[in-house]
């Protein structure tokens, strides 16, 4: 009897405790929640942000490889353009002379048929190393994907056909405008495909240009003015040996800017709008503008290259022209797919001044304080549309249309 009621009053005080024990644990969860230890706190805040920042990094690594890569391109394009300026004046210069030589001089629309099947070899070379980096595909495989894109995509395939032709004008007319005009005075005059550029990208594009950028669009043409200027009061015997026809070489570089204008943007479009590689398109375009130039020989030169050759009067001078306009077709598409187009064209500007220090170092040709002025309103230009002007002092307090710093956007500051 005695061990059932201690067996029966220890139940009893085991339930107590157990029923206390349960009554506190449930008090405890309703008045004082159990808070987690500090250190595991500050771990999960590190573990949630380390992943945003991380994120953030890379975001903000990606950004400034990227801007490195638009300028590396856009420095390229002011040297190929600077190369390109005086490497056809210099072409069609030692042309003239073999002409007159032998008879046998080479032929512009040549030219621009070597130049268009350089560029098609080139796009394969850059597409196929695009595609071994990114999938490790083999020469012949990519080739074959060429084909495949080309085959499966008729219609995207079709609207290159308008840039073609138009490049392969502008290409022949360009070479014309060279016989006219000097390496320098070419450049200027070539500026003008700044205003179509900006005029096509507004209408096509819908792109809206700013106060700021206008003026750096009128400061820049009134610049090329005033260089012009200054290059009109030199004497006719002064400068390289060619010839010169001030008013036919503006005439038809006044064509070429606003072909050049109207292609570029709508070259522009079907690349930003389409999912081929930038390569892939640039082999239709060159393959198109390969038959559309050789028509061109066909129908004005044949005779020429029937007596003297295809390849007759290729000079070292021919051959760097050749080059240079080639590479300059495929880097001129990468920044339109990458930067900017009107940018390019700014960019392009100032080859300019190196074209310009070039020709009067090794062509004579004549510089003038006004060349100076005009070349100062270039670069101030250029500074103007990257909206640079304002990250120096002096410059601040300036109107923002001028490149000042925008009330607006210091108040964010």
């Amino acid at each position: 009897g005695s061990g059932q009621g201690l067996c029966s009053r220890s139940s009893t005080a085991l339930a107590r405790v157990n029923k206390g024990g349960m009554s506190r644990m449930a008090k405890d969860d309703v008045e004082s929640p159990p808070q987690p230890e500090v250190p595991l706190l500050s771990s999960a805040k590190t573990a949630d942000a380390s992943p945003e920042k991380e994120q953030s990094s890379q975001r903000g690594g990606a950004g400034e490889k990227s801007t490195v890569f638009k300028a590396v391109l856009l420095c390229l394009v002011v040297v190929q353009n600077a190369s390109l300026n005086v490497a056809a004046r210099r072409s069609r210069v030692v042309a003239e002379i073999e002409e007159e030589r032998s008879g046998c001089g080479y032929k512009s629309t040549t030219a621009v048929v070597v130049i268009e099947v350089s560029k098609v070899f080139m796009s394969f070379l850059l597409f196929t190393a695009e595609r071994a980096s990114e999938f490790g595909i083999a020469p012949f495989t990519a080739i074959a994907n060429v084909a495949q894109v080309t085959y499966a995509n008729p219609i995207e395939c079709a609207k290159i056909l308008v840039p073609a032709l138009l490049y392969t004008v502008q290409n022949n007319l360009l070479l014309v405008a060279a016989d006219n005009l000097e390496g320098p005075v070419l450049a200027l005059f070539g500026q003008l495909k700044i205003l179509a550029t900006a005029l096509f990208s507004v209408i096509l594009l819908r792109r809206t240009l700013g106060a700021r950028r206008w003026t750096s669009l009128f400061a820049l043409t009134l610049s090329i003015a005033v260089v012009q200027v200054s290059q009109m009061q030199s004497k006719s015997d002064e400068g390289d040996e060619g010839s010169k026809n001030m008013a036919l070489g503006l005439a038809v570089t006044c064509l070429i800017s606003t072909i050049s204008g109207f292609s570029g943007v709508y070259f522009e479009m079907v690349l930003k709008g389409s999912p081929i590689s930038v390569w892939v398109r640039n082999v239709h375009l060159a393959s198109f503008s390969a038959v559309v130039a050789s028509a061109a020989v066909y129908s004005a030169d044949w005779e020429h290259v029937r007596r003297c050759g295809f390849l007759a009067g290729y000079s070292p001078s021919v051959w760097t022209y050749v080059a240079v306009q080639a590479a300059g077709g495929l880097l001129i598409a990468a920044v339109i797919k990458y930067a900017d187009n009107i940018l390019k064209a700014f960019a392009t500007s100032v080859a300019i001044v190196v074209v310009a220090v070039v020709s009067a170092l090794f062509y004579d040709f004549q510089l003038s304080e006004l060349f100076f002025a005009g070349a100062s309103g270039v670069i101030y230009s250029v500074l103007l549309y990257g909206d640079i002007i304002k990250e120096i002092p002096a410059c601040q307090l300036c109107p923002p249309f001028l490149g000042g710093v925008n009330p607006a956007d210091k108040a964010l500051e």
